[in-house]
């Protein structure tokens, strides 16, 4: 799911960044407020790409219950398309040894700054989470998710998508059962919500086999597959 993958993106961005002495990008201005209207909660966008997999129709049980808790949501915010190139930019850098940003890492913090969504764009998205009665947990340093809780209600009344029960397996779970929405006035800083279910990440790892040695030879004892 597109949205997934995005938070990965930030995640692993936030994490490989650890400063060491500031770049040379310190020198250029921080990002403009890209929400330039008033937020009008008739004028409303699609966040596509925000539905579980599973969450299909052959396994929906229902809507869930109003008062059904919802916690530690994330906001997915986005950067400008100039933001973005000069992130990237400054990534190619840090690995040029020709670059005066060679290896000079950069805290979390530094990289909200610098290539994140400015302060007034956070107070707009925090407020309107706010103004629906979500509890703002924390934006991340990076400025790349905002944390909130609240619940099912909530969900439903800011983001016009119902929360269902669909059971998979014999497993019962809680997921949206459509794309959110948001005001368009929201859509350059806001890219998806993440976490609006609770299905669990598949692992990636399998067992290939049962491995055994011994000084005569060494043997891979398979297994047959699940």
């Amino acid at each position: 799911m597109r949205v997934f993958r995005i938070v990965l993106l930030l995640v692993s961005l936030g994490a490989s960044c650890f400063v060491s002495s500031a770049p040379a990008f310190a020198q250029a201005s921080a990002g403009q407020a890209r929400i330039r209207n008033a937020v009008d909660e008739s004028q409303l966008t699609k966040l596509p790409g925000n539905v579980h997999p599973l969450a299909r129709a052959e396994f929906d049980r229902g809507v869930a219950p109003p008062d059904l808790p919802m916690q530690r949501m994330l906001l997915v915010l986005k950067r400008s398309a100039e933001q973005e190139a000069a992130l990237q930019q400054l990534l190619d850098d840090q690995q040029d040894k020709a670059s005066p940003n060679f290896h000079k890492w950069v805290a979390p913090e530094h990289l909200g700054q610098q290539f994140g969504p400015a302060d007034q764009d956070i107070q707009i998205v925090t407020a309107w989470l706010q103004t629906h009665g979500f509890q703002v947990a924390r934006v991340s340093k990076g400025r790349t998710v905002v944390e909130f809780s609240g619940n099912a209600a909530q969900v439903l009344e800011a983001f016009h998508t119902a929360i269902h029960k669909f059971t998979v397996n014999g497993e019962d779970h809680w997921a949206n059962a459509s794309d959110p929405q948001i005001p368009e006035a929201l859509t350059p800083v806001v890219a998806g919500v993440n976490t609006l279910h609770n299905f669990s990440r598949r692992s990636m790892i399998s067992t290939a086999g049962v491995f055994t040695r011994s000084k005569q030879r060494v043997r891979l004892r398979q297994r047959n597959p699940c």
